[in-house]
């Protein structure tokens, strides 16, 4: 550690205290952070898997682990590295497996695919954006305000109120330029909207951003979930502190008790705000309940001397009183270069403005790394066009390649996101939007009338889904033709497994109950056996009731059972609620124990059957539909009590809702059979060969066996064929980093990257040649040789908006960050004329920079 300055040493070594570390831009923060996981994994202080280090960003996720496992080898594959969003996707996954109320099989939607979801309810006149931003809202309140019951409707009912009363002014902002009926409106039913949106989101089995923490949130107030999670960690950092939002923040204190807590950041780079983050409160509430070592760093390698002690003296002029709280010397310059001092130049219009950005840009070595950076997405749009008609005057040599980084949300592209549908299509056979993407854009002879025909309520009461067109069964005999026979033929086995807890891959089976269904509804043969685990049931005691002691008393070897119960249910239909947990963790069982693969006939899942015929119930779990129905048994979490109550909920269905629609469902697959029968056969290989081939060889397969090639061939849409050679080759390194993923792994770990990539640069052109003009919101973490910050004029930077609201605060922070993106040279620029020619006066946040600025 002899690389590292007394405070970056003292972060590193610090293993029995929590931290507060106040870390501005470019002070090693990164790199100190991976020292000291490589230090704690080197002292035992922790294993690998009892690390959890969170930021906000893809891009820094990565920087993170590869410093880390450069430093501790593949010891440190274990420590878990990943965005907030990211760790809240695998709560929900892995708690997925026993919990009803969520999906195993769930797709996180994008803002494309949520705000199509959303259009049926969009108030005239609102922008798609902007009514998915009020619906995260409220979403976001219903869980910080807790309005947790099983009725969700008055959960939002209340939200909705409350908001209006307690927030009214940032509620009637998002109806800015409308009627105030449709205010009136949203404040009236507006709670029927977010119920009807969450229910659509369930039937595709989807969870959009907001979701993510929402859920998880609502889970960790389940004691044991909460402690199952919390238990897991030793030492937990969590970066970018400052752009927490109030509730990210209350998820992550949940799991801090207990735990070795390092939170760091910095609060003038406190740019989003507008998202609901609230530094000062995360950190006064962080050093009240958990009294850390407060650590600051002083030293910056990043910037010149110039560059600097100019950012600095604008903080300490824009925020003098805080610059005393958070530093007791003076931070310094770690480099003895001095270097140059800022320039600022005028221009007398936007147009001279960027001749001049272009004219110095082309000074410059073509090695360098230069960024161009505005406010907002308007002035970067006018910039790439101004310097495109610049380059139009120049030999090809000495031209300079320019790129909007907005332009390149690479995977929000369209024919990105309609391969990418087939992929969500494997993992998730409900997703019924990325069905509808790939047959209206791939698939001929199926038109918008017949996908609305298959969606009707007419069709759902018949239990079925567009999705199911798409599976070839349904082309041999409708969807429930084999849960009929199999009653009748006395072939189904209701069944139902209790476990040492959630991960399918790691822990036991401790019971197994099943019992055959007579034709005539009664129970027949029984099979009920506990097994000894090779591990204590720990926690998951509170959830089943049995003891270790219980288990070394009327347990069974491993072996012998999971061997009797596979001869069980040979050849028979399976039946359970939330079954795909039960057969995924008795298939895993069987190949620890070398016994081969179950043996079923079919499966049916109860969650999934009252999931299609009764979608508007508040929940589906077991003893929900138990009190609801008249089937007159509870069930327990005793895995005997469980069946009986599933069974006869499976009786209950057949007799009131399957067998009074199947002549109906097999005259409607007969009339669509053709029309899909294709794109069945197509999907039916895919879904073979995701067993054995990468998700680079299915995508060549789409391309050139499904006729995705051909469509844009015959259309001459010759780039967007690009742009999916691009997503191949993103596939490839994916593949080569992750090498023991299997190919169902590859596909999560992708559509999960292609989700939360959302507002970064993309990866793709970290190596490019070309200059990107950027936001400064999506500049921050980057850093260039040379910056050009262009656009300082009052009403541009800061934004009119907020000069309007007199909310100048976050602009200066906004400034600052933008100012500390250089690490040699910084010009910045302003025009004196707006784009209509009127006169406009400099951002006075200009006032800020130092006396050796040079004024052109």
């Amino acid at each position: 550690m002899e690389q590292l300055n007394e405070a970056q040493q003292r972060v590193v070594t610090t293993l029995d205290k929590n931290i507060l570390l106040l870390a501005s831009a470019g002070t090693g923060k990164t790199n100190t952070l991976a020292h000291r996981v490589a230090h704690i994994l080197r002292s035992g202080a922790a294993k690998g898997d009892e690390i959890l280090c969170m930021t906000f960003t893809n891009k820094a996720c990565r920087e993170m682990k590869d410093r880390i496992l450069t430093m501790a080898g593949s010891v440190a594959k274990a420590v878990e590295v990943s965005t907030f969003h990211s760790f809240c996707y695998k709560v929900l996954q892995e708690e997925s497996k026993r919990n009803d109320t969520l999906y195993m099989d769930m797709s996180i939607y994008d803002e494309v695919d949520c705000q199509e979801l959303l259009a049926p309810w969009l108030p005239i006149g609102m922008r798609e954006p902007v009514f998915m931003n009020l619906i995260s809202h409220v979403k976001e309140y219903r869980s910080l305000w807790g309005y947790y019951t099983d009725e969700p409707s008055e959960d939002y009912r209340m939200t909705v109120d409350r908001l209006f009363i307690d927030e009214r002014e940032t509620m009637e902002r998002f109806f800015n330029g409308l009627t105030m009926s449709t205010l009136a409106d949203f404040r009236e039913i507006g709670y029927e909207t977010l119920v009807a949106y969450e229910e659509a989101l369930a039937n595709v089995h989807g969870v959009d951003f907001t979701d993510l923490i929402t859920q998880v949130h609502r889970l960790f107030q389940d004691e044991t979930i909460r402690e199952r999670w919390r238990s897991r960690y030793a030492y937990i950092s969590v970066d970018e502190m400052q752009d927490t939002s109030d509730l990210e923040a209350e998820v992550m204190k949940l799991l801090w008790q207990g735990n070795h807590i390092l939170l760091c950041g910095d609060y003038f780079q406190t740019i989003y705000e507008w998202r609901g983050s609230n530094p000062e409160r995360l950190l006064a509430d962080y050093k009240r309940e958990f009294n850390p070592e407060v650590i600051v760093f002083y030293e910056n390698y990043r910037a010149n001397r110039q560059l600097f002690n100019a950012s600095f003296a604008v903080l300490k002029r824009m925020f003098p009183r805080l610059i005393d709280e958070f530093y007791e010397k003076t931070p310094f310059a770690a480099t003895n270069e001095e270097g140059e001092p800022i320039i600022v130049h005028k221009s007398p219009t936007e147009w001279k403005e960027g001749a001049y950005i272009f004219d110095t840009i082309q000074t410059l070595p073509k090695n360098a790394s230069i960024g161009v950076l505005v406010r907002g997405n308007k002035q970067a749009q006018y910039l790439s066009g101004l310097f495109s008609r610049c380059n139009d005057n120049l030999p090809p040599a000495e031209q300079r390649q320019f790129m909007i980084i907005d332009e390149y949300k690479f995977f929000r592209r369209q024919e990105i996101k309609d391969v990418m549908a087939y992929f969500k299509l494997l993992l998730n056979p409900h997703d019924a939007i990325s069905a509808k993407r790939i047959i209206k854009r791939y698939v001929k002879g199926i038109g918008e009338a017949r996908i609305q025909q298959i969606e009707s309520e007419a069709v759902r009461t018949m239990g079925l889904r567009l999705t199911d067109f798409l599976d070839m069964q349904i082309f041999e005999s409708e969807p429930y033709d084999g849960l009929l026979k199999g009653l009748a033929a006395g072939n189904i086995i209701v069944y139902d497994v209790e476990s040492t807890g959630t991960d399918t891959t790691k822990d036991e089976i401790i019971q197994i109950a099943a019992f055959k269904l007579n034709p005539d509804g009664s129970e027949g043969e029984v099979f009920e056996r506990f097994i000894r685990p090779s591990k204590s049931v720990g926690d998951s005691e509170l959830v089943h009731g049995f003891s270790d002691v219980y288990l070394a008393e009327h347990g069974e070897e491993a072996t012998t059972v999971l061997a009797e119960f596979k001869e069980f249910t040979n050849n028979a239909i399976i039946v359970g609620h939330n079954v795909n947990y039960d057969i995924s963790i008795f298939t895993s069982e069987l190949h620890r124990h070398n016994l081969g693969d179950p043996q079923f006939a079919g499966v049916y899942d109860t969650l999934d059957i009252y999931r299609r015929f009764y979608p508007r119930l508040a929940n589906h779990k077991l003893g929900f539909l138990s009190e609801t129905f008249p089937i007159h048994y509870t069930p327990t979490h005793n895995a005997m009590d469980d069946i009986r109550a599933t069974a006869r909920l499976l009786l209950y269905a057949i007799k009131e809702n399957i067998e009074p629609t199947a002549d109906q469902r097999r005259a409607l697959i007969s009339n669509f059979k053709n029309a899909f029968a294709t794109m069945a056969s197509q999907m039916a290989t895919l879904r073979r060969k995701i067993a054995t081939d990468k998700p680079s060889e299915l995508l060549a397969y789409i391309m050139n066996d499904m006729g995705v090639l051909v469509h844009y061939n015959e259309r001459k849409e010759h780039e967007r064929v690009e742009y999916i050679r691009d997503l191949y080759r993103l596939m490839v390194d994916l593949e080569g980093q992750d090498k023991h993923l299997a190919g169902r792994e590859y596909l999560q770990r992708m559509l999960e990257q292609a989700a939360l990539t959302a507002g970064e640069p993309d990866q793709r052109l970290k190596n490019s040649e070309r200059i990107p003009i950027i936001t400064v919101h999506q500049a921050k973490g980057s850093e260039f040789d040379y910056v050009f910050l262009a656009g300082l004029r009052d009403g541009v930077f800061p934004s009119f908006l907020a000069l309007k609201e007199g909310k100048l605060s976050e602009e200066r922070r906004l400034f600052y960050v933008a100012i500390t993106r250089a690490k040699q040279r910084l010009f910045i620029s302003y025009a004196t004329t707006n784009e209509r020619g009127k006169p406009c006066k400099a951002s006075e946040f200009l006032q800020y920079l130092p006396n050796d600025v040079v004024w052109e």
